[in-house]
């Protein structure tokens, strides 16, 4: 018998903390489309409030093309740098902490929640975004602001169709973006262009607003996407956070009882959602684990997210220096003022039954060993 995954009623009348506010008018009929209309009653009001923020931005995202967007088109995309591995495996913090370093940039909270409108309006924006965001995250209590680095994939759903978290919002179709948008299985090249000019316009944009400094991303599902981040930018570096797979299967399901009630605008079995966190950390890391040989070894650095969280200076500094980023010295200082906030920070303590055990154990086998975990 399939069990719904339980939505807090206060939710429902809530409609606060939608990154799809920020969308197009036209991205947002399309994606209501494709999804055949499918809201479930109780979110209408969720919905209802996405629109009027898409009706509020719009003359704002019409005044910002039109004043940019040829400055944007001749900006040359400087160095990627992009954070990969499955969600909760330490990639945020590792985003947070790299962020201090002033000789990078990075895409804001509120640049993904806003990507039209990433140039004007900024402390309007700013404003608004932090009113709607909770003071820390409802998944790991790290901090929220809007100026905080945050995850790029947001900023291309609200440019696009083109984005897996889209399944965010319409969960009963998340196999759809999954093996569409991060595996682009079954997709022809002219939707992958599509998607490459989506990813270089936000890219140009941040490097016309912080003046070609190094970009800083982190995107999970980027971790599938190797080989075509390297056709659309050739010198890209990576930085791959792995962490223990009991612990990311368990913190994982953390992560979707608090984002799917927030985001979604359909109810979903936990069976349902169960299933596909398995499926997509296999597809996920059989996808990276083929695509990262094609990575030049001076652009690809791995670490272990139990030895970053007990070292991450340290470790900070071997990334720095196997990527060859040479100013780290420069650095070390606002990494260490922003450790100090959060030396007191303890994670989440799970605990695991063995028939769970025993699933994880045998449905990740395969990177348990490329991981070098015991099971």
């Amino acid at each position: 018998m399939m069990t719904r995954l339980e939505f807090d009623k206060s939710f429902y009348l809530n409609p606060k903390m939608q990154p799809l506010g920020g969308t197009s008018l036209t991205n947002l009929l399309r994606l209501l489309a494709w999804n055949r209309f499918s809201v479930d009653w109780r979110f209408i009001p969720r919905l209802l409030y996405v629109s009027l923020l898409v009706t509020i931005f719009s003359p704002l995202r019409i005044y910002e093309k039109i004043k940019f967007d040829k400055k944007i088109k001749e900006t040359e995309i400087p160095q990627i740098i992009c954070i990969v591995g499955h969600f909760r495996s330490g990639t945020t913090f590792l985003q947070y902490l790299m962020g201090q370093d002033r000789n990078l940039s990075f895409v804001s909270t509120r640049e993904t929640m806003t990507p039209w409108i990433i140039l004007s309006f900024d402390k309007l924006l700013d404003n608004i975004v932090d009113q709607h965001l909770p003071d820390k995250r409802p998944m790991d209590d790290l901090e929220m602001r809007s100026r905080l680095p945050y995850e790029d994939e947001y900023a291309i759903a609200n440019l696009s169709p083109y984005s897996f978290y889209h399944g965010w919002y319409f969960p009963k179709n998340i196999y759809h973006y999954f093996r569409r948008y991060v595996l682009f299985d079954g997709v022809d090249n002219d939707t992958k262009e599509r998607w490459k000019e989506i990813y270089r316009y936000l890219l140009k944009k941040i490097a016309y607003k912080y003046g070609g400094k190094p970009i800083l991303l982190k995107s999970l599902v980027n971790t599938a996407r190797i080989k075509l981040l390297l056709e659309t930018f050739p010198n890209i570096k990576f930085i791959h956070i792995y962490r223990n797979p009991y612990h990311v299967y368990l913190s994982t399901w953390r992560l979707y009882n608090s984002i799917i009630p927030i985001f979604s605008l359909q109810m979903v079995d936990r069976e349902f959602l169960d299933k596909f966190i398995i499926d997509f950390y296999k597809e996920l890391y059989k996808r990276y684990l083929r695509e990262k040989e094609s990575v030049d070894e001076n652009n690809l650095v791995e670490i272990r997210y139990e030895d970053f969280v007990k070292s991450p200076v340290k470790t900070l500094k071997e990334v720095y220096d196997k990527l060859g980023l040479g100013w780290f010295e420069d650095a070390k200082p606002y990494f260490e003022r922003f450790l100090s906030k959060y030396k007191d920070y303890k994670p989440h303590r799970y605990e695991i039954d063995e028939e769970t055990r025993r699933k994880i154990g045998k449905e990740w086998d395969f990177a348990f060993k490329a991981f070098g975990y015991e099971k």
